[in-house]
């Protein structure tokens, strides 16, 4: 693919010669009815799925392209029954290594680079010497943080993008670091630093090459588990790390999920737990209420459809008085409502914070 430029599903058009990538997603080979051998194929990229057909050389790219695959795709695009696809003349798999992951899967609207430095300043408020030794050196860890500023913070809920956890730990450590402004009897270094780690197992929970799922010891242990042995870890190569202190950091990362029906190993037992709890799933909840009222494309103007993860409709807004709304081609299908927007930029229980 080097030197061909990426054409994303959504801007692909009736009658257009396309020459990209995608993930093969399902496969299966049929019959026509004049007895010759078809390859059906569903292709997606992060903008969405488009069918593609196969005639010339079916059986052959049957046993080639697997699920899950990347190929190269030259064809044309076509309406058939009102749906759009893909002719396809020509297929050729792809390596990994050979792709940027980020054209398969959303990607954080806010820069990851500011996102860390934003993250490095908030060490530096630590006032404790030994807490703030323990964050750096795990935020001098270079194969960590990689991972971390790569990967989401869900599979499918809240900030389930690349960049999502990352983004997802800075908000919840601004968060608690204003409360403990609010409420001086709050332990606001433990608060920081076990914002920063609280979610650091989901660094090895899920796998998000080209799409989002749990790995194996995601599935196996969860990534509060996950976290403390990253925890541990770190504070093993620490000389005289106060074991108050690490014990303290542990229930913070087992309990913030606030309770055991959502997956938390034990229930917040402190003042701080339950800050991080209410932080982390305050941020979690934004982040999904602002996508689903930024989705304009189903419900009605002024609100979505019924959402069953909370048992509710959300208010979009009051429609625009009709003289204030500006004038759109009849079949134009844009929001012409209000758009309520909690969070300046929009962006199953195992998803919960």
């Amino acid at each position: 693919m080097t030197g061909v430029a990426k054409t994303f599903i959504s801007e692909i058009g009736p009658n257009q010669d396309v020459t990209s990538t995608f993930v093969v997603v399902e496969k299966q080979l049929r019959t026509a009815r004049n007895g010759a051998p078809f390859l059906t194929l569903k292709l997606a990229d992060r903008s969405g799925q488009i069918a593609g057909r196969v005639w010339e050389r079916a059986e052959e790219w049957a046993q080639t392209v697997a699920r899950g695959s990347v190929v190269r795709v030259r064809g044309r695009s076509e309406l058939y029954r009102d749906e759009l696809q893909l002719q396809i003349n020509d297929l050729s798999p792809l390596p990994l290594e050979e792709i940027d992951r980020a054209d398969f899967l959303p990607v954080s609207p806010k820069n990851i680079e500011d996102l860390f430095q934003r993250l490095k300043e908030l060490t530096s408020t630590i006032k404790k010497g030994a807490l703030q030794r323990l964050t750096k050196h795990i935020l001098s860890d270079m194969h960590l943080m990689d991972r971390f500023k790569t990967a989401p913070a869900a599979k499918s809920m809240h900030h389930a993008y690349l960049g999502g956890l990352l983004e997802h730990t800075v908000a919840v450590a601004e968060l608690v670091s204003f409360i403990a402004a609010y409420y001086p009897d709050l332990n606001r270094d433990l608060l920081v630093v076990g914002a920063i780690l609280h979610d650091v197992g989901k660094v090895d929970e899920f796998v998000y090459d080209l799409k989002i799922d749990y790995s194996h010891s995601g599935r196996l242990l969860g990534h509060m588990v996950l976290g403390v042995q990253i925890l541990d870890s770190a504070i093993r190569s620490l000389r005289n790390f106060p074991p108050e202190e690490a014990v303290l950091l542990s229930h913070l990362i087992l309990s913030h999920h606030g309770e055991e029906a959502m997956g938390a190993v034990r229930l917040p037992m402190t003042r701080e737990a339950f800050v991080l709890h209410f932080a982390d799933d305050l941020d979690a909840k934004m982040n999904s209420v602002t996508r689903i009222l930024a989705d304009s494309k189903t419900g009605d103007e002024s609100w979505t459809p019924y959402q069953p993860l909370f048992e509710r409709f959300f208010f979009r807004g009051f429609p625009a008085p009709a003289e204030a709304r500006a004038p759109t081609a009849p079949d134009s299908g844009k929001e012409r409502g209000v758009q309520l927007r909690i969070w300046s930029k929009p962006g199953n229980p195992k998803d919960s914070p």
